[in-house]
């Protein structure tokens, strides 16, 4: 029989299957004989549940298809699968008006006799409800109607809004199917079926490496998504993004894949080029243009930059994890800033903790989020936002003890799971944490000429035993000791602040030049062996940027003018010749 009032708030998919409109479902067997059990069995309703993008709504596309051509149990056979579209339902409609539209399409499927009903996120009828008190509920409605048997349901819905249907009459008239992230071999193929219309849209084709590719680098870069999804946008992205460099009829490799991943991720994934091979084997020398001295800690971070970089690394663990010792000023956070700028691109692409703010056990909330809340956890959420980024912990010595426990395991695993179940990926961050632990026994050691081995073996055996458990120290790829600043290093320091005024005076059409004098006259100001460079960034701020800050408000200096620093904190300015 004709059901005029639920085609106005579904589509028809046997009937689209049987024109040729809905996408070829590649694989999926295991959980297509799965529902066809639990049908076939008398449990009559099930549930797709899987996180978005995985395929659920595919998996009713084919067994429309399935249907079709009967190749399905007899219980389906000689049926309409129609998705009831949950949006049309409730649109324009007051609660009361919804589930008075949603009788009347149980009416008719009652009457029809042979519709398989299907609806895709099942979990926003939850909450639904017409009237005040003792109001109807339309996910109540749908497991009253069930419960008469006159029809079957095939539902999807996402693990959190499963978990809210669960013990409810609704949750209950259903049966589970999971329906997990296919397996790589299963993906390819899919991203293979899906090729197919892109091809013919964009007039390119698609060579079997650039499908793996896409597999490969979607799942290891993207991992706050699902496959298939994610793998066939990457490859609408990059059918257009060829087609608009090479034009029709061109081949797509592996390599266009890795270009369009690492636009959209900023992660460095395509293949290693000359020039940058150059760059990596040098990338001490690249280092130390910013962080002066600090040997020891400089070679243990670009090896671990080149074995990521050449994918020899632990895939399941960050790139790498160390730990910072040493004075306050002599280069910890500037080291951090330097391998973000270097690896990832940009000084910016790192997430900050002061875990001096995380020292009792309640701070894990914020971290990962507050159990029964929403909202997610301050790391994870930065860490799913941005997962190509240095990690920075500061402080670390001051953290609670729960708090290591948490990245104990983000060391150790390369993930967090937060309050809502959702997972973050560490696997693509350096974890960086900095300690001012054993300061003074570090200063009196250096002092004593002891080598820096030596040194670290006993803040292991002695200082640290006392702040940190054996197996938190353990998690770190390289405990590094930081040494005190000597004076001919701050005077390089001195050069790259100095370096630092000179571009943003350069920006406004002034140049800056230093005498050497006044130079050494500012380390012999800023220099202290206890606080590192930062006495010093406050002396040329307070007799540099200062000055020039008032001789700029007052209007003495303007584009093309010369400045110069003399000793004694004099500054003269040659004034450009008038055009």
């Amino acid at each position: 029989l004709a059901t005029p009032y639920l085609d106005r708030f579904s589509d028809d998919l046997t009937g689209y299957a049987r024109a040729g409109y809905l996408p070829p479902m590649v694989g999926r067997e295991q959980a297509l004989a799965q529902i066809f059990r639990v049908l076939e069995g008398g449990r009559k309703s099930v549930v797709l549940v899987g996180t978005g993008g995985v395929g659920k709504e595919m998996i009713l596309f084919g067994i429309a298809e399935r249907m079709v051509e009967e190749d399905v149990p007899k219980v389906l056979r000689e049926k309409r699968l129609v998705a009831l579209s949950v949006p049309k339902l409730i649109s324009g409609a007051t609660p009361a008006e919804a589930a008075e539209r949603l009788l009347k399409i149980f009416y008719e499927i009652r009457r029809a006799g042979s519709v398989v009903l299907a609806v895709h996120g099942i979990d926003g009828l939850r909450g639904i409800a017409a009237g005040g008190e003792g109001s109807i509920d339309l996910a109540g409605v749908l497991a009253e109607e069930l419960t008469k048997g006159y029809f079957l349901l095939m539902a999807t819905a996402r693990p959190p809004g499963w978990r809210a249907l669960e013990g409810t009459a609704l949750g209950n008239a259903l049966e589970k199917v999971e329906i997990p992230e296919p397996e790589v071999n299963e993906a390819i193929g899919m991203l293979q079926a899906a090729a197919l219309p892109i091809e013919a849209r964009h007039k390119v084709f698609f060579s079997y490496a650039a499908i793996a590719q896409a597999v490969a680098l979607s799942s290891r870069y993207l991992p706050d998504r699902a496959l298939p999804e994610k793998g066939i946008e990457i490859i609408r992205e990059v059918a257009e993004y060829v087609k608009g460099k090479r034009g029709a009829r061109a081949v797509i490799t592996a390599e266009d894949v890795a270009a369009i991943i690492a636009e959209k991720t900023h992660a460095p994934v395509a293949a290693v080029t000359e020039s940058e091979r150059a760059k990596l084997l040098n990338l001490e020398a690249r280092l130390h243009e910013r962080v002066i001295g600090q040997d020891e800690a400089v070679k243990a971070v670009a090896a671990a930059i080149r074995r990521a970089r050449a994918e020899l690394r632990e895939a399941k663990r960050p790139i790498a994890n160390f730990l910072f010792l040493g004075p306050t000023g002599v280069g910890k956070t500037e080291l951090a800033k330097t391998v973000a700028a270097t690896y990832f691109g940009d000084e910016e692409a790192m997430i900050r903790l002061d875990m001096s703010e995380y020292q009792d056990a309640a701070s894990v909330g914020r971290l990962i989020g507050v159990s029964g809340s929403s909202a997610g956890g301050l790391l994870t959420e930065a860490v799913r936002k941005r997962p190509f980024t240095v990690l920075l912990l500061d402080e670390i010595e001051k953290a609670h003890r729960d708090i290591l426990n948490v990245f104990l395991q983000v060391m150790d695993d390369g993930r967090l799971t937060d309050n809502t179940g959702r997972t973050a990926d560490f696997t693509n961050i350096i974890l960086i944490a900095t300690s001012n632990a054993g300061t003074q026994f570090i200063q009196d050691e250096i002092k004593k000429g002891a080598p820096v081995g030596s040194i670290r073996e006993r803040l292991m055996n002695e200082e640290l035993k006392a702040m940190f458990r054996p197996e938190f120290l353990n998690r770190f790829d390289g405990i590094i000791v930081f040494k005190p600043l000597t004076k001919p290093e701050i005077e390089q320091i001195a050069w790259l602040m100095i370096g630092k005024v000179q571009e943003q005076l350069a920006a406004k059409g002034i140049a800056l030049q230093v005498t050497d004098a006044a130079v050494r006259e500012l380390v012999e100001a800023g220099f202290d062996p206890t606080f590192g460079a930062r006495p010093l960034r406050r002396i040329i701020q307070e007799r540099v940027q200062d000055a020039l800050a008032n001789f700029l408000l007052q209007e003495k200096i303007g584009r093309r003018d010369v400045v110069i620093l003399e000793p004694g904190g004099k500054i003269r300015i040659e004034k450009a010749k008038k055009l």
